[in-house]
């Protein structure tokens, strides 16, 4: 139909909009953490963090797609793969089970599934 936007032409979302469509917690952090892209390391800061992936600050070449492997040195590392990318930051989509991230990193930082009464 004329003026209605193409699925590949949408219009950028809030952020609010964005929180509501995510199936997990996530909760805001700043640590320091390395990547492995392709064998080698680059250090990077994890900004916020949830069951289904992480928000990093990161120069290093990556792109969307990417298989990687987000290691943390209080926690060990999780393999995922990068949703999105943009100039300094990168979304990682984690590919690993959602129970083994939480019993991990859980007792630091509570990650919960959103239920229906918090979504």
């Amino acid at each position: 139909m004329a003026g209605e936007a193409s699925p590949s032409k949408r219009q950028p979302i809030s952020e609010e909009e964005a929180a509501a469509q995510r199936r997990t917690v996530r909760k805001r952090v700043l640590w320091a953490a390395r990547i492995d892209i392709g064998g080698r390391q680059h250090n990077c800061v994890v900004v916020d963090l949830s069951l289904g992936g992480a928000k990093l600050d990161l120069d290093a070449p990556v792109a969307h797609g990417d298989k990687v492997t987000l290691m943390l040195e209080r926690f060990g590392s999780f393999r995922a793969e990068v949703a999105w990318r943009e100039e300094g930051a990168c979304g990682l989509r984690f590919v690993e089970d959602p129970q083994r991230i939480a019993d991990l990193i859980g007792g630091r930082l509570p990650l919960t599934q959103k239920t229906a009464a918090s979504a």
